[in-house]
Formats: structure tokens, C-alpha cells, sequence
């Protein structure tokens, strides 16, 4: 991918996703808190999610780029995140509520993301029933906070710019949430909330990318 054309938030969302997974590697490999599968794979994982995530929302809701790609690109996403949510706790404490949340707030409104949505769900109800560990009070946090941020970004694209408008666009009240899952120990370790971190930045990069033109041209 040519960063020719990115424009200015591209660019600095770019920088700070590949700061954040150096940060985790970092953060990991100092505090031995985690096991070296998880060190390696958890950061590029929420990445890998937030940046796809985000190609399937624009793709759609921007008429641009290939539809037949998000299509297909949901069922390895939707696979990534089941088995994430299957194989690891925190990340099933996480995902699990963002599930939840993005059902309750009717935001299942393409193909792509609906085939990704029931891959994982499927995993997800196999993990449940296989009685894998998550923190369901945990996942209920990240429920109630990813549906206010949904309410609270809708809200900032309805007002005319303004920092007011880009901090409620950002989804402010899930990152505290997840923080503060970390530090009471819903969630095991800090290394979450670095690396949703990175699931962020990566889906706000995709968006400003392709904004710029950077994932295809608007459909006739």
C-alpha cells in the first residue's frame, strides 16, 4: 500500500498503530506477564481486526473499492476474532462485548459484516457452551461502553466539526472502559489495553485512507 495521497490523520494514525505494537512488544517482553504467543500475536491481531473491520464499513458505506473483497474478507476476520475469542480470555472478555454491542445498535447492516458477525458468533456460542473463560462483567463493560460510543459518534457526525466533534468520533468512553478493565483486573494484563489501542488507531487509518483514495474509487 503507496502512501502517496494519505492525507495529514492517515498518516500520524499510521505511525501511532506501528508505535503501539512496539509499545506491547516492549511492555510484554519487560513485564513477563505473558506467555510469547500472546506477546507476538495479540497487538497485530487487534490491528489486523480494527484495520478490516473498518475496510468492510467503508467499502459499504462509501460505495468504494470492492465489495466482493469485504465480502470475502469477512470470513477469515470472522474467524480470527471466533478464534481469538475461543483461545483467549481477554480478548473474548473484549470481543464478546463488542459483538454484543454493535448487535444492539442495528450496526449489522451489510453482507460482509454480517458474515462475520455469525462466523464469530458461531465460535463464540461454541465457547460459551465449551465453558472457555471470560469476565462477564468484563464483557458487559465493554457492551454498555461500546454502545454509548456508538450513540456519541453518531452524535459527532451530526455536528458541524469542532473538537467536541472529533473527541466523541475517537469512541472515548471504551477506551477508559477497557483501561480501567485492565487495572481492576477484569482483564489480565495491560497488554489489552495497548493493543485495543492499536484496533483503533488501525480502523481510524483505514477510514482516513480511504477518504484520501487510498482503498478504490467511488462506484458509479
Amino acid at each position: 500500500m503507496r502512501s502517496r495521497g494519505w492525507n495529514h490523520r492517515a498518516k500520524l494514525y499510521f505511525s501511532l498503530t506501528v508505535i503501539l505494537i512496539l509499545v506491547a512488544w516492549t511492555y510484554t517482553w519487560f513485564s513477563r506477564e505473558v506467555p510469547l504467543h500472546h506477546h507476538l500475536l495479540i497487538p497485530f491481531a487487534f490491528v489486523t481486526l480494527g484495520m478490516a473491520i473498518k475496510y468492510g464499513d467503508q467499502v459499504f458505506d462509501l460505495n468504494i473499492g470492492s465489495k466482493r473483497k469485504a465480502i470475502l474478507l469477512s470470513v477469515p476476520i470472522g474467524l480470527l476474532m471466533g478464534a481469538l475469542i475461543f483461545l483467549d480470555e481477554g480478548s473474548a472478555t473484549i470481543f464478546i462485548g463488542l459483538l454484543l454491542a454493535l448487535l444492539i445498535a442495528s450496526k449489522y447492516d451489510n453482507l460482509a459484516f454480517k458474515l462475520g458477525f455469525v462466523v464469530a458468533g458461531s465460535i463464540t456460542v461454541l465457547a460459551v457452551l465449551n465453558g472457555n473463560p471470560f469476565h462477564l462483567v468484563g464483557a458487559l463493560a465493554v457492551m454498555g461502553a461500546a454502545f454509548a460510543d456508538e450513540v456519541l459518534s453518531d452524535r459527532g457526525d451530526r455536528m458541524d466539526g469542532g473538537t467536541m466533534a472529533l473527541v466523541l468520533k475517537e469512541r472515548p468512553v471504551l477506551k477508559v472502559a477497557v483501561l480501567v478493565l485492565c487495572l481492576v483486573g477484569a482483564l489480565p494484563t495491560l497488554l489489552y489495553f495497548i493493543a485495543f489501542l492499536g484496533f483503533d488507531t488501525g480502523y481510524s487509518f483505514v477510514e482516513q485512507i480511504s477518504l484520501s483514495g487510498g482503498i478504490g474509487h467511488r462506484e458509479a
